[in-house]
């Protein structure tokens, strides 16, 4: 009640609480142990629980939204305002993949800053930074050249980014993929990796 109490204190609002979510993350994971037995191995669910479960269907969906930062010309004001371009959907099926054209923004630029986000705000202060790399570019070109930008994010959790600068077909690519708590990392790819390495099989 106290913790109930001081949230309502803080955020200004009666809090929903009709909902018991340790419940609803219980039954949550009932019909997916139950559907996952249903298709690996029918024979061994009950006729009753297969039957429940017959028009019951699950789909995995990206819990965050991921975009990059990028500076458009606002229209009103001539200037380039900073922003945060959602590129992946939050709740969007999975697999996805989504491609985006960006353009340098100055003649001669020679490197690009990417960062890839993780939120649903445009506001780049109310967003997650998740990865900051430089992907260099020849030089001597003209302002507005393209770069696309693929996202894909596949049922394992793993998100792949792709930027290509189609003039010289220079490439960065940036692979993430969700920890433990949810949170997409690019250590936890390398760590995944050396740990495979690592396993003997005899």
């Amino acid at each position: 009640p106290f913790v109930q109490q001081h949230l309502e204190n803080k955020f200004g609002f009666k809090l929903e609480n009709t909902v018991n979510v340790d419940e609803c993350v219980a039954l949550g994971a009932a019909l997916h142990a139950g559907l996952t037995m249903l298709r690996e191995k029918p024979e061994e669910v009950p006729a009753g629980i297969a039957s429940g479960l017959e028009d019951i269907e699950l789909t995995d969906v990206c819990n965050h939204s991921y975009g990059t930062i990028c500076a458009p010309l606002d229209k009103e004001t001539g200037r380039r305002v900073v922003e945060n371009r959602i590129i992946l959907n939050k709740n969007t099926p999975l697999p996805c993949e989504t491609t985006q054209m960006f353009y340098t923004m100055s003649e001669g630029q020679s490197e690009v800053e990417v960062n890839i986000t993780q939120g649903e705000d445009t506001d780049v202060k109310y967003v997650n930074r998740i990865g900051t790399h430089k992907f260099k570019l020849p030089e001597g070109r003209p302002a507005k050249c393209p770069i696309r930008v693929i996202y894909r994010y596949d049922e394992n959790q793993r998100m792949h980014c792709k930027f290509e600068d189609l003039e010289s077909e220079r490439i960065l690519e940036i692979d993430f993929c969700m920890d433990q708590h949810g949170e997409m990392s690019e250590s936890n790819v390398r760590d995944k990796a050396e740990q495979l390495e690592a396993v003997k099989v005899e």
